[in-house]
């Protein structure tokens, strides 16, 4: 990537282009049953304008289709794409108990740099894949500093939480995070859950870019990624730990 792709990427947004993101601070109150405790009260928020409970916090944020003119302003010939892809060829996303979708891997790759990013939504979110794939391109996008500023100023407000879409998405994104939403028990299936797992181990062991993994991957197994099976996945995972343990141990004995 040149110098001045990079710097298109990372120019600010001028203020109309920032928005505000309603985040609930309340855990009573981001239960989607009811929107508000017995403890807070609902008013019109001069910030995001929303009708929203007091307890909440306002985010600045870079909706899709600026983020995407801005791709398009740094590289015309941006593209992205699924990390996987299901047996109809469409995008593969992680489901809830219920098979919605709430989560997506996609691959964006701008100045020939291709870099990995991740949307959410909560399970009950009309037109939950259109939202899966804005909310994934934001956050890729932020890997190559679009909107970064805007990003970084959201963690320092809530640091336990990124990525929030809307209030009552990261209610369930929070409770996604320890097991459970609204009562239920929530997970990846088996096959999302291998490939996250793949990706952390592949990054651990020094394997940059969905690219090479995917050779090492296919050069292992003799099939690509998007046909593997999750049994296909975790032996790859398995000899990896393997090669990294060895590294390790190689590293140690050098050491000392």
């Amino acid at each position: 990537m040149d110098v001045k792709t990079a710097n298109t990427l990372r120019a600010p947004f001028p203020a109309e282009q920032v928005g505000k993101l309603p985040r609930i601070t309340c855990r009573a109150c981001s239960d989607a049953s009811s929107r508000v405790c017995s403890e807070h009260n609902k008013s019109k928020c001069a910030g995001c304008g929303n009708y929203i409970t007091e307890r909440h916090i306002d985010l600045d944020y870079v909706g899709h289709a600026d983020v995407t003119s801005r791709l398009i302003e740094a590289d015309p010939t941006w593209t992205w794409e699924p990390l996987a892809v299901d047996e109809h060829g469409l995008p593969l996303c992680d489901t809830d108990n219920n098979g919605r979708p709430v989560g997506l891997w996609i691959k964006l790759t701008v100045g020939e740099v291709t870099r990995l990013g991740y949307g959410s939504c909560p399970a009950n979110q009309n037109d939950g894949v259109k939202v899966l794939i804005g909310d994934a391109l934001r956050n890729a996008a932020m890997r190559f500093g679009v909107a970064v500023d805007l990003w970084a100023k959201g963690d320092r407000a809530d640091p336990t939480a990124e990525n929030a879409t809307a209030s009552g998405g990261q209610a369930q994104r929070k409770a996604r995070s320890n097991g459970k939403a609204n009562g239920k028990t929530t997970e990846l299936n088996p096959i999302s859950a291998a490939r996250i797992e793949m990706l952390q181990v592949a990054k651990d062991a020094g394997l940059e870019g969905v690219a090479t993994i995917g050779q090492h991957f296919e050069s292992f197994c003799g099939k690509k990624v998007e046909k593997a099976t999750v049994e296909d996945i975790q032996a790859f995972v398995a000899r990896m730990r393997e090669d990294l343990a060895v590294k390790q141990a190689e590293t140690a004995g050098a050491a000392s």
